[in-house]
């Protein structure tokens, strides 16, 4: 198959980019929903920075761009979602990283509770990044297509 094809395992670059908008409106709803609760019920103040649009954006951009590495791996690999499921768990392992730092970028002190709040979240985001988006892509594929177009 060329690289110029629109059909990468056997279905097109189009339902890779609505599976990678499913997720990704499923991230933000999820994410938005334990923001708000988690606030409520901890009385966790926030930074300004966190907030209904930055956690819908930090929720939605990542898991879209997401498919599109999905789709990449389905033109360029035999095992597009062995590799997608390992890359997005080692990623969203990796996104801790940043949040062992004991201050924010402005040089606010972090509070013990953004943890609650954040690490949750990358979770939740990393989780239905690597369930939804190779379900949705394949589902109603036979194995046989899924190899044949891989």
């Amino acid at each position: 198959m060329s690289v110029t094809d629109d059909k990468t395992y056997g279905v097109s670059r189009k339902r890779f980019l609505v599976a990678g908008a499913i997720a990704g409106l499923i991230a933000v709803v999820i994410n938005n929903i334990y923001q708000l609760s988690y606030t409520a019920v901890t009385g966790f103040e926030e930074p300004m920075v966190i907030n209904l649009i930055t956690v819908s954006l930090a929720s939605f951009v990542p898991i879209f761009l997401a498919a599109l590495v999905y789709y990449f791996l389905a033109k360029n690999t035999s095992q597009p979602t062995l590799i997608f499921v390992i890359v997005t768990i080692f990623m969203t392992i990796s996104s801790m990283g940043a949040m062992a730092a004991p201050v924010f970028p402005d040089r606010d002190a972090i509070d013990r509770e953004f943890y609650g709040l954040a690490i949750p979240m990358h979770f939740i985001a990393g989780g239905i990044a690597a369930i939804v988006i190779p379900v949705y892509v394949t589902w109603g594929r036979r194995k046989a297509d899924v190899k044949e177009h891989a």
